[in-house]
């Protein structure tokens, strides 16, 4: 919504073909911030620096007055040009996760904005990029799997064995993350996994492809383990954002007790099958 007090604003923003800064209006203001601001919390970014880079964005098109609030779900904004145009708009966040190769992409188009604002069709040229942007290739995802997944096993205290196990099966459960992530809900993605990494470590040691079930579970627990997110929701409550601190908090235990129910509804499940 972009009103003009007392009438409306009905002057079209200036556009220039190289993608530079073209005086966007109030709501392309608004978009751009918004935008830049969800991608960020997408990218795992705390909730304090979205905020911050925000506020810098609007600042640096000239907006005069800017309200921000930010939650792990949920961003409302609302800024006031000194022509007296307004805009105010609310984004949904529906999911996120690390990404920190992006979010380092994203922080340097925010201080580029900040130096030298650009066009509206600029920055959208740009975010769109920043979205297709890959630093590693898609094999390496499964390699990170496999030896995060086998040395842990083999820290732990379990044989060379135990750890190729714990990697086949960290192929695996990484093979299931990243093609079911878009279609299958996160908690529910959690128990899955959980379940099939039990299942097959148990199914691995009972036909001799591993020595130890528990030291082949306790490599494969480490993909899911909800670590980096107890810090996240630690360093937003430290940073005076204690309302998302605690939505982060609360979530990580969920998944941590989800996690727990999968393997041990595997161990009580294929447990019960003779010779296993």
């Amino acid at each position: 919504m972009t009103q003009k007090i007392p009438e409306l604003l009905s002057s079209a923003p200036e556009t220039e073909a190289d993608g530079t800064y073209a005086k966007p209006r109030a709501e392309e203001i608004l978009d751009i911030a918004l935008d830049m601001g969800v991608a960020m919390l997408e990218c795992g970014a705390e909730v304090h620096r979205v905020e911050d880079t925000m506020t810098r964005i609007c600042k640096a098109y000239g907006a005069c007055e800017i309200e921000v609030f930010a939650i792990t779900s949920l961003i409302v904004a609302q800024i006031r040009m000194p022509d007296e145009t307004y805009s105010s708009q609310t984004r949904r966040i529906l999911h996120s996760r690390n990404h920190l190769a992006r979010l380092e992409e994203l922080n340097a188009l925010s201080r580029e904005i900040c130096r030298e604002p650009l066009s509206y069709q600029a920055v959208n040229r740009r975010l769109d990029k920043i979205h297709r942007y890959r630093p590693v290739p898609e094999w390496l995802c499964y390699v990170g799997g496999m030896l995060a997944t086998g040395c842990f096993a083999v820290f732990f205290g379990g044989t060379w064995l135990d750890g190729l196990a714990a990697a086949a099966i960290g192929f695996i459960i990484t093979l299931i993350e990243r093609c079911g992530k878009p279609v299958i809900n996160a908690m529910a993605s959690t128990f899955i996994n959980a379940f099939i990494a039990g299942a097959l470590a148990l199914l691995c040691v009972a036909v001799g492809f591993g020595h130890n079930a528990d030291m082949v579970i306790i490599g494969t627990i480490m993909l899911e383990i909800p670590g980096m997110a107890f810090g996240n929701a630690l360093r937003d409550m430290l940073c005076g954002d204690t309302l998302a601190g605690a939505m982060r908090f609360i979530q990580a235990i969920l998944q941590a007790l989800i996690m727990a129910a999968g393997y041990l509804g595997a161990m009580m499940l294929i447990g019960q099958i003779p010779g296993v």
